[in-house]
């Protein structure tokens, strides 16, 4: 069991981190830990604490295969390939495919993107949208 997505897989991967503070920062991830993420920009050498990150957009093939964990959650692998919707606590929403979950964070392709949210820095996930009668 995988405790991220973000893991030192996607070293060398580009990727585009949105904070919390409403900074986005773009560049080659160069180094993951525990609780940073180290991103190489054009401009400069940052260090992301992952507490900060709101979403991290990827490409999409950088959450396909290998994609759930079994752990005492509501929102399990039997979910995989179903449209969601995510709030995050920066109120924004983000609708798409669930594709891939990690104890910490799960991987959502919306169309235009794919986005790599932790857990913590979402609100609510609605799993299924029912028609009024």
């Amino acid at each position: 069991m995988r405790d991220n997505i973000i893991d030192s897989r996607l070293v060398g991967r580009m990727i585009r981190v949105y904070t919390l503070c409403g900074k986005v920062i773009e560049g080659i991830l160069d180094e993951v830990t525990r609780y940073e993420l180290g991103i190489r920009t054009s401009t400069s050498a940052v260090v992301v604490m992952r507490h900060s990150i709101v979403k991290v957009a990827v490409s999409e093939s950088d959450i396909h295969g290998g994609g759930s964990v079994e752990v005492d959650t509501v929102i399990t692998s039997d979910f995989i390939g179903e449209d969601v919707t995510i709030l995050l606590n920066s109120c924004e929403e983000i609708s798409g495919k669930l594709m891939k979950l990690s104890k910490y964070e799960i991987g959502v392709v919306t169309g235009e993107e794919t986005y790599i949210v932790p857990k913590s820095a979402i609100v609510y996930v609605v799993l299924a949208e029912f028609e009024e009668e």
